[in-house]
């Protein structure tokens, strides 16, 4: 057969369809693009929340350091407001100690210890030191024992040994 019009050449795929084979390659690539975006996303905040756990572990070990050093402080601090507790009885002891002694009577030391008080001194006579400082003595110790020896001039050196007897 014969045709009046020259043959076209017919193309493989028609302009519709390829418009439609890029817009469908384009959304393959989009999609695939989107999830390797995706997946370092996720390796990314994987990396970052084991570094944050690792910060997690070691801020709690500090924790853990720092309330052992608070509460060595805190026995440092009642260690301290106990010792200032028994300097301070300690010094109104002494002050009061100092207070009994009468006017006659010299002192030359005094040594404490936790439950014994031992004085020494000089006084006149051994009935001035028996009725002015024995008393008092006696009403704080529970066993008092004074020894006295004589000197030279007439007076007398002491050494009064005080107890206190711990209650069972």
């Amino acid at each position: 057969m014969y045709s009046f019009t020259q043959p076209k050449k017919k193309p493989l795929l028609k302009e519709d369809t390829k418009l439609w084979l890029i817009f469908i390659c384009a959304s393959v690539i989009l999609y695939i693009s989107f999830v390797v975006f995706l997946e370092i996303k996720t390796f990314l905040y994987n990396k970052d929340t084991d570094s944050f756990n690792k910060e997690i572990v070691s801020l709690k070990q500090k924790i853990i350091e720092m309330d052992s050093q608070k509460q060595f402080i805190y026995k440092q601090k009642t260690l301290y407001e106990d010792i200032m507790v028994k300097n301070s009885l300690m010094k109104d002891s002494i002050k009061n100690l100092l207070d009994l002694i009468p006017d006659p009577i010299t002192l030359s030391s005094i040594s404490f210890d936790k439950n014994k008080l031992i004085i020494y001194g000089i006084t006149p006579t051994q009935d001035i030191y028996n009725m002015l400082m024995l008393p008092p003595l006696e009403s704080i110790f529970t066993e008092t024992k004074t020894y006295f020896y004589q000197m030279k001039n007439g007076w007398y050196k002491f050494k009064s040994e005080n107890y206190l007897k711990e209650k069972e």
